[in-house]
């Protein structure tokens, strides 16, 4: 019954995406998003493969090729060739079709195959901010000093992010801690905004993940010349998108060494 009802969740979801749900089902649909935070990330997930693979190079005609074809057609019109020609060309457009196949499957495969490693760093980093919350306290250094902070993550890590002060715009920092993602430890800087808890993970450029939701926390990454930038919380997305633009807003400054 379970399996069932999944299925037919995923066909919904398939539907709503499509726009192949009537105004009323699509509605129905919306209000169990609302609601529903697995079915939400199922959601989020698919627009982020989707949209994925629509950012799929598009592969242009080889200069000339039009030009062959037409030329071989014209030599091989009735009258002209023999059966065994005609089946020679078949074989050859079949042949052209496969190899066409076989380039549009590997670009998808690696699109595929990116994407799911996208997920997995999100993943983790979500795991590494579950953690945080289930430890006595989300990080190893505390301090609200931004000058304490950064040469903690100096004197750990091969590379460490600026730390910016964030206070004025409601989102105090309480220190920093180290995490590991596969296997390269990487800073993460912790922010309070209420009650709420802000992991900021750093990564190395080019490794940012789609946004979007993972077992009820929210994630929103960032990237500048020196970073990826990964925010996990369960802010609501519109604070979290707030926290993003204090963050990248806030101007490098001297840091004491």
């Amino acid at each position: 019954m379970v399996a069932s009802l999944r299925d037919n969740d995923e066909l919904q979801l398939n539907a709503y995406c499509d726009g192949e749900l009537d105004p009323v089902s699509a509605s129905e649909f919306e209000r169990r998003l609302a609601s529903d935070q697995p079915l939400k990330a199922r959601y989020d997930r698919l627009l982020s493969l989707r949209q994925a693979v629509r950012s799929l190079p598009q592969l242009d005609m080889p200069a000339g090729l039009q030009a062959r074809i037409q030329s071989r057609l014209d030599a091989e019109r009735p009258g002209n060739v023999t059966v065994l020609r005609q089946r020679s060309w078949s074989f050859q457009a079949l042949a052209a079709a496969a190899v066409l196949g076989a380039v549009v499957s590997s670009a998808v495969m690696m699109t595929i195959e990116r994407y799911g490693q996208r997920e997995e760093v999100a993943s983790e980093v979500v795991a590494g901010h579950i953690r945080g919350l289930l430890a006595p306290q989300p990080f190893d250094i505390a301090s609200s000093d931004r000058h304490t902070v950064k040469p903690w993550f100096t004197a750990r890590l091969p590379e460490s992010p600026r730390v910016p002060d964030l206070t004025a715009q409601g989102f105090a920092l309480l220190g920093g801690r180290v995490d590991v993602i596969g296997r390269d430890p990487v800073a993460t800087i912790v922010y309070k905004h209420a009650a709420h808890t802000v992991s900021v993970t750093t990564l190395r450029p080019g490794q940012s993940v789609p946004e979007q939701a993972i077992a009820g926390y929210n994630v929103r990454s960032w990237s500048d010349a020196h970073f990826t930038y990964i925010a996990v919380s369960d802010l609501p997305s519109a604070d979290l998108a707030t926290f993003e633009r204090a963050f990248s807003a806030e101007a490098p400054v001297p840091e004491i060494k």
